[in-house]
């Protein structure tokens, strides 16, 4: 009995360090944009990145296609190789942070990213 005690012990103990590591990750789209952009990831519904302003989207590790129409109307996309040891843990969630710019997709390092998702609240 002693001995299932402890497996039973150690097996949640397992469980709970593998489930703090299962933390929700997004994509944290800002843009300096001088007005909204709409912006789909993997041609999923597009949301609107608001200018001078971000948003979020759930996404996991991996490579995706980002997609971004400005209000311009110029569209363009790239894609994103993003890397679970490039993530930026904060407040429960893992980050990875890109900016929109008129043309192109700017990909936020660790540091960069930090710095806008801590300024956004």
């Amino acid at each position: 009995m002693k001995s299932h005690l402890g497996w039973t012990l150690a097996a949640a103990a397992a469980f709970a360090a593998s489930a703090a590591i299962a933390e929700p990750t997004v994509l944290h789209i800002a843009s300096h944009l001088p007005k909204a952009a709409k912006a789909s990831l993997d041609g999923g519904k597009a949301v609107s990145a608001p200018g001078e302003g971000s948003t979020l989207v759930p996404v996991t590790a991996g490579s995706h296609v980002l997609k971004v129409v400005t209000s311009t109307g110029v569209t363009y996309q790239t894609t994103l190789n993003l890397k679970s040891g490039a993530l930026l843990h904060w407040k429960g969630k893992g980050y990875w942070c890109v900016n929109l710019l008129e043309n192109s997709v700017e990909v936020y390092s660790t540091e960069d990213c930090e710095e806008d998702v801590e300024d956004a609240g």
